[in-house]
């Protein structure tokens, strides 16, 4: 991020399913409190966040209640960030969700990064355990 960064949330919670939408309630909460326009709906950024937030404690944590994934969000003048950290090894993140091939199987699982690259820019670490949600601030 650039300068005249503005922390949001920053909090480190369990890896439970029962908690899941509570959490990201909480988040989208903090977002909302600071009116930025990011041209999205309340319910558009929640699933955004819980598809990241999912992936992080399904695939990275694999749900075990010991491990943690951090969230963080923060905005500049140009982007709000919402980063998603999980303990888990990581995982080869180039082109996964570029294609619709997943949408248009219409299979349940397997949507989770495509769904995400419609509303945001993903951004991931060299390991690939944290995403960043990288969302324009609409001016």
């Amino acid at each position: 991020m650039q300068k005249n960064v503005v922390k949001i949330h920053s909090a480190s919670y369990s890896s439970q399913k029962g908690i899941r939408s509570k959490i990201i309630e909480e988040v989208v909460l903090k977002i909302h409190e600071q009116n930025i326009n990011l041209g999205l709906s309340r319910e558009e950024l929640f699933l955004v966040i819980d598809e990241a937030l999912t992936n992080a404690m399904e695939h990275g944590n694999k749900w075990d209640p010991s491990k943690k994934v951090n969230i963080n969000v923060q905005k500049n003048s140009q982007y709000l960030e919402v980063s998603i950290e999980d303990e888990g090894e990581g995982f080869n993140f180039s082109g996964v969700g570029l294609s619709n091939s997943g949408l248009k199987s219409l299979h349940p699982r397997g949507r989770g990064v495509f769904i995400i690259r419609q509303f945001c820019e993903p951004i991931w670490n060299e390991k690939g355990n944290k995403i960043t949600l990288r969302f324009p601030i609409a001016r």
